[in-house]
């Protein structure tokens, strides 16, 4: 069964995933264990104070993992989300779905789950992980978003809708005075977080994407009160609505930059009810933590991947890296760049993503995932007068500090080697005569 469960036994079997037993303020304590076990391992904290569930974090440790997630090669998990893109699979309708195993009775709802203030200086509690599950009249596809939601009182959340398919779907719906119905998803496999971040396109049913990242077909079952498909396995669902013409105060809340997106007035969900697992876990995500990161960056490299390929270019590797929040930086690896691949790349990552602000373009000799070996390339192919590119007043993100009215700069920098001088560029390599009998030298040393 692909679910955290499965997920969760995976990640302790290996050693990734450690239990905080005693204890744990949910105003910034949880947050900074989890910042301090950030790319190390998993925390469940089974004590945190006032809430009835236990909590989880860091689920998706660092990139090793997005490999085993997505049961490929961790250097293959943006070809396997591509193709999930290009080819999604039918889900299998339940139900009797564990996720309506419980319902959450009684006058407490938001106040009985493990939810956490983050940083310093955010608004107050707020749910990070959750998926929202809308589904869009014009296709009757599913939409699947994580969008930060602060909770108020018990049953009203507050949520960020930044531009994308969930914005517009609400949008129309108020414009014809209409409520939109909601299902709150929390606690799942990180194939649905992955899929929760495909690109907006309203013929695509993330669901469907989920599934297809899977290895057996997404189990789904429809929400009791309201017009929601949700995953069946899925730990918690709280079911409620986006009331026309309400908006409410959100924010501020540290974001993927790690620094802080502003506050303002946000659309309102009101929940009607709520259900869960039998020893149900709630999830969280550390914003700006690698899990945030790689959430967001793996869809968005498929993307990439994509549009690329789209333009022609042969493309060897490509990564969003960490240093960069998987979002402001790209490094791309071309096969056999011909004269003028390199500005190619640049303009099609800058258009196809508005958030990246930095391309390089570098040979397939050089690895993508190796951020020494970026530098390398950069600091021994690039002339500054010769091999930057500058595109001044170009769409960038909204949570750039540096970005003036969601207005900024981008830099392409062209670390190929051009193509009648790869002599000259070579790198130089270690050539032992017997592979097998370096193995066993390296073994003796244990450096194998």
């Amino acid at each position: 069964m692909s679910d955290l469960r499965s997920w969760l036994a995976e990640l302790a079997g290996n050693g990734d995933l450690g239990v905080l037993s005693s204890p744990v303020d949910p105003d910034q304590e949880v947050a900074a264990v989890l910042e301090a076990a950030d790319g190390r391992r998993a925390v469940r904290f089974d004590a945190v104070r006032g809430a009835r569930f236990p909590l989880v974090g860091n689920t998706m440790v660092g990139r090793d993992h997005l490999g085993p997630a997505l049961g490929c090669a961790t250097r293959d998990a943006a070809d396997r989300m591509a193709d999930a893109l290009d080819r999604p699979r039918p889900c299998v309708e339940v139900t009797e779905a564990p996720v309506l195993a419980e319902q959450l009775t009684g006058d407490a709802l938001l106040s009985a789950l493990p939810l956490t203030r983050q940083h310093e200086h955010d608004a107050g509690m707020y749910l990070t992980s959750a998926l929202l599950s809308v589904r869009d009249p014009r296709s009757g596809t599913t939409n699947l978003s994580i969008n930060r939601m602060l909770a108020v009182g018990e049953r009203e959340l507050r949520a960020l809708l930044l531009p994308g398919r969930l914005r517009a779907i609400f949008t129309r719906a108020e414009a014809e005075g209409r409520d939109l119905d909601v299902g709150i998803v929390v606690g799942v496999h990180p194939a649905l977080v992955l899929a929760s971040q495909s690109p907006p396109d309203r013929d695509l049913d993330d669901l469907e994407v989920a599934s297809a990242l899977l290895p057996s077909p997404l189990r789904v079952t429809r929400a009791p009160a309201v017009d929601a498909v949700v995953p069946a396995d899925a730990e918690f669902v709280l079911e409620g609505r986006f009331r026309a013409g309400r908006r409410a105060a959100e924010g501020p809340f540290g974001e993927f930059p790690r620094t802080y997106g502003p506050g303002g007035p946000a659309p309102v969900i009101e929940l009607v009810d709520a259900w869960h697992r039998t020893d149900a876990v709630f999830q969280t995500i550390l914003s700006g933590g690698r899990e945030h990161f790689l959430a967001g960056g793996l869809p968005r490299e498929a993307l990439l991947i994509r549009a690329l390929r789209r333009a022609g270019l042969d493309v060897a590797g490509l990564r969003l890296p960490e240093h960069g929040s998987c979002r402001f930086d790209a490094a791309v690896a071309l096969r056999d760049p011909a004269p003028g691949a390199a500005t190619t790349a640049m303009l099609t990552l800058f258009t196809a993503a508005a958030t990246v602000k930095t391309v390089t373009v570098v040979d397939d000799d050089v690895d993508v995932f190796d951020d020494e070996q970026i530098g390398w390339a950069v600091a021994t192919r690039v002339q500054a007068d010769r091999d930057l590119l500058v595109v001044p007043g170009a769409k960038g993100s909204s949570l750039d500090p540096s970005a003036r009215g969601g207005t900024t700069a981008k830099l392409g920098i062209d670390a190929t080697v051009p193509a009648d001088e790869r002599d000259a560029y070579r790198q130089m390599r270690v050539a032992p005569p017997d592979a097998e009998r370096l193995r066993a030298h390296l073994l003796e040393l244990g450096l194998a």
